[in-house]
């Protein structure tokens, strides 16, 4: 035998931690197909291990007179050439070399070899891991594709599919990963192990770890709900009234939660004191939201919890994460609704409540009896038990189904009512919200954007001309008014100027005939008309002139 196969075949025993009996047997099954392949389909054939990994391949034969099969049997003569002094009878073994088999040979006891080992290795794999389903183990990510993440444990190969990896998390090829182990199945075609990070069983366990009272039982955790990288609310419940079960799983300064956010990429946990009130279980699952009233329905397993106006988007959260969570933590069905959603709807129902006789189908004989019966509203009757209604007197069977069925179809219409009107109240409130002024304008406290200047373009003309014509340019020209605005005189002053008699003609003016002697037109020179001023005397007085050093001296 080659001494590279025996180091092989012990480096495989070595690195697989096969057992040495089960690999001897597989290749005993393959070398036999080999042989069998060439020397008949009845062959026998030994292997023989000294235990150092040194192995011998025999084929088995008789020896017989005549040959009647020669994969099995052999003739005497040819028996001589093995084996000295062979008779008929006696069993030999002849030595095959291993350069005896082809290459077809060497494939089929190496696919026979593989399978063998992968079947060993799926049941010790198997048998190791099924008692630690629920258990967290660490790996390495060895591949990633679309559909998960192909984890090595060291000794077994686990997956974690798409499904149970959180969102925000992104995983590198070689990175260490943590996980709880789900279930460990068999007959799977891939890795038996499957891993979850999401699965509410993962955040148990991290708090076990973390939280030594949890691991000595004194705090029990009643219940979990979780959405995976969001947010996660836990009940915990104490067995001995000395330990604070909510201080316990913070931890001082908040280290022991910390560290449990840290592992699940920054995931928000609410932890929450279990307690056998419902009421105040709800009360406290739906935190940071305060709950006003809660009203439980034993039947139907829901709860209406009625909470402020200002508590109601937050006891809500964003997307219904909030309640959804609580939900889950208290396996309760809630319904949240507003203390003045609750009054206008109490409001409404009052206001449609329709009494019994206005039904369609009753009678006035009917609604006695009902009414002595304490059904007073068709709401009251659809809730009144069937055996209850069967008790009145006159009231069988028919009619009371009867009854039920028209009291339900009233019911339906009623509610479809008070939606109505409740959404149309609404619809009020919102537009009177929007049409109320403001306490102030808002616009006063916009600051007035500063005026642009334009920017001066710089020329040869404008950086080699005199300063001092700059200063003149921005001087500004006094403004001449083309038209005079027209005033209002006072009364004196216009009384003055219809009295006074029109302006002769000035001497610097030219006389008609003089223009048209020359034959052009010389512009004439009005003579500016004088302010005529009320005299002491007499209205027509001329103006009298003044002396010029009285002008002067006034000036």
């Amino acid at each position: 035998m080659s001494i590279h196969f025996a180091e092989a075949f012990n480096q495989l025993i070595r690195e697989r931690r096969l057992d040495r009996a089960i690999l001897m047997d597989t290749l005993t099954q393959g070398f036999t197909s080999a042989v069998r392949r060439k020397h008949g389909a009845n062959a026998e054939v030994r292997i023989e291990d000294d235990g150092h990994g040194s192995i011998e391949l025999f084929l088995v034969k008789n020896v017989v007179d005549t040959v009647e099969d020669d994969s099995i049997q052999i003739s005497v003569e040819d028996a001589q050439d093995y084996a000295d002094g062979a008779e008929a009878g006696d069993v030999i073994e002849i030595n095959i070399p291993f350069d005896e088999f082809g290459r077809n040979a060497i494939q089929i006891t190496k696919q026979i070899l593989m399978q063998k080992i992968r079947e060993f290795e799926r049941d010790r794999v198997f048998e190791e891991y099924k008692d630690r389903v629920n258990e967290i183990v660490s790996g390495s990510v060895q591949q990633i594709d679309r559909t998960g993440i192909l984890v090595n444990l060291g000794n077994a190969e686990a997956f974690m599919p798409k499904k149970d990896q959180i969102r925000r998390e992104r995983y590198n090829q070689g990175s260490s990963i943590r996980a709880v182990i789900m279930k460990v199945d068999k007959e799977a075609k891939g890795p038996m192990i499957t891993l979850s990070r999401t699965s509410p069983e993962f955040l148990k366990i991290l708090f076990t770890q973390e939280v030594p009272e949890i691991y000595e039982g004194l705090i029990e955790i009643k219940s979990i709900a979780r959405e995976a990288g969001g947010r996660s609310k836990i009940a915990v419940f104490s067995r001995d009234d000395r330990v604070d079960a909510v201080g316990a799983c913070v931890g001082m300064k908040g280290s022991r939660v910390q560290a449990v956010v840290n592992e699940l990429s920054g995931e928000r946990i609410d932890i929450v004191p279990w307690s056998e009130d419902i009421t105040t279980f709800i009360s406290r699952a739906l935190s940071p939201a305060k709950v006003t009233q809660v009203k439980a329905n034993l039947e139907n397993k829901s709860v209406l919890v009625v909470v402020e106006e200002d508590q109601l988007s937050l006891a809500i959260g964003k997307e219904g994460q909030n309640v959804r969570l609580a939900s889950r933590l208290t396996g309760w069905q809630i319904e949240l609704v507003s203390s003045r959603e609750l009054e206008q709807r109490q409001r409404l129902q009052e206001q449609l409540l329709m009494p019994i006789e206005e039904m369609v189908g009753v009678s006035e004989r009917m609604a006695e009896k009902l009414r002595e019966a304490g059904i007073n509203s068709v709401q009251k009757l659809i809730k009144t038990p069937v055996e209850t209604l069967l008790a009145i007197p006159g009231f069988g069977e028919k009619t009371v189904e009867k009854l039920h069925e028209t009291a339900a179809g009233t019911v339906k219409e009623l509610e479809r009512a008070l939606e109505e009107l409740i959404q149309k109240e609404n619809e009020e409130r919102e537009r009177e919200k929007q049409e109320e002024k403001p306490l102030f304008d808002e616009d006063l406290l916009t600051a007035e954007e500063p005026a642009k200047e334009e920017p001066v373009k710089l020329t040869e003309e404008t950086l080699f001309r005199d300063p001092s014509e700059l200063d003149e340019e921005e001087t500004p020209a006094p403004e001449v008014s083309t038209a005079p605005e027209a005033t209002a005189a006072p009364p004196e002053e216009a009384e003055a100027l219809q009295a006074a008699p029109a302006t002769e003609p000035s001497e610097t003016q030219p006389s008609d005939d003089a223009a048209e002697g020359t034959g052009k037109e010389t512009p004439a020179v009005e003579a500016a008309p004088e302010e005529p001023k009320a005299a002491a005397g007499s209205e027509h007085e001329p103006e009298t002139e003044e002396d010029p050093e009285k002008k002067d001296a006034t000036e």
